[in-house]
C-alpha cells in the first residue's frame, strides 16, 4: 500500500458495478479516497455535497450520461479534474476533449496508466 494522498478524492461513474469494484480497489491502493456513483444524476448528487479533485466517468450511462456529467462539472467554481473513459465505439474523443475532459482512455484499458496519468495532471497538488 502505497502513502496517502494530500486528501485527494476520485468520484468513479459508471453503470458497471464490476468495473467501478476494479477502480475503487486501484484507486485506494494507490491511496487515493473514493467515492462512487453509477449514473450522472447520482454523480451530480455526491457532487452537491462532497470536495472532489477528480472525476473518472464512462462515457454511456442511463440517467445522465458522461457529456452530461461534464456539462455539470464545467459549471463548478472548482471543477475536478476530468477523465473519461468508454467501451463505445461511437463516442467522439474530440468532442469530449473540447467539453473540457483532460483525457480520454477506451474500455479496457490499464488502470495503472489511468492513474499515472491524473498523477501527472495533479502533481502541483501533492
Amino acid at each position: 500500500m502505497t502513502a496517502k494522498k494530500k486528501n485527494i478524492t476520485v468520484l468513479i461513474v459508471d453503470d458497471e458495478p464490476d468495473i467501478i469494484e476494479l477502480m475503487e480497489e486501484e484507486f485506494r491502493y494507490f491511496g487515493y479516497d473514493t467515492l462512487t456513483a453509477i449514473c450522472g444524476n447520482d454523480a451530480i448528487k455526491i457532487l452537491e455535497s462532497n470536495t472532489v479533485q477528480v472525476v473518472v466517468s464512462d462515457y454511456k450511462m442511463p440517467n445522465g450520461n458522461g457529456m452530461f456529467l461534464l456539462s455539470y462539472v464545467n459549471k463548478l467554481i472548482n471543477p475536478p479534474v476530468f477523465f473519461f473513459v468508454s467501451g463505445q465505439a461511437d463516442v467522439s474523443m474530440d468532442e469530449a476533449m473540447k467539453a473540457g475532459a483532460k483525457k480520454f482512455f477506451s474500455k479496457p484499458f490499464d488502470l495503472e496508466e489511468l492513474i499515472m496519468s491524473i498523477e501527472k495532471d495533479l502533481a502541483p497538488l501533492f
